[in-house]
């Protein structure tokens, strides 16, 4: 388990702990995470609620798929989440900590990220497996991973 910010290797795989101090104090220390492996770079800003710094987005450096908090409440909401990928230009985005059926916690839905995105071109599966060469080229792809 990664619990202190720097840089670390696990069987050729780069994790990066970065601290990201969240917009209320007294909550716990948050970190993201950066992962390399074979060439695709990835983010998970667990449940970040507020936009990036500039030190923050030169720490994170250039993300391909991007796991990022849409659905408001404790996390970001879909317009800051929409503010959030503009900072960092993923060619991936993947949605989490949104609202789904039998979800007690009341967020905002996949759809409501997707309109304030404005172009949302997505797909949806239980499972995703990735290459570099099957990154988009150009137009960024909102992934939505089901329940399986």
């Amino acid at each position: 388990m990664v619990s202190k910010p720097g840089e670390y290797e696990v069987k050729g795989v780069f994790v990066y702990s970065i601290h990201v101090p969240l917009e209320e104090k007294g909550l716990a220390d948050h970190r993201i995470f950066r992962f390399e492996v074979e060439g695709v770079h990835l983010a998970h800003l667990g449940a970040l609620n507020r936009a990036l710094t500039n030190n923050e987005l030169e720490e994170l450096g250039t993300i391909d798929v991007l796991m990022i908090p849409v659905g408001g409440g404790r996390v970001l909401s879909p317009k800051l989440a929409s503010q959030v990928i503009e900072q960092i230009e993923p060619r991936i985005v993947m949605p989490m900590v949104h609202a789904v059926e039998g979800l007690k916690e009341t967020l905002n839905s996949v759809d409501d990220f997707c309109k304030a995105l404005g172009v949302c071109h997505r797909e949806s599966t239980n499972k995703f497996k990735l290459t570099k060469r099957d990154l988009p080229e150009e137009d960024m792809l909102v992934m939505i991973l089901e329940r399986a």
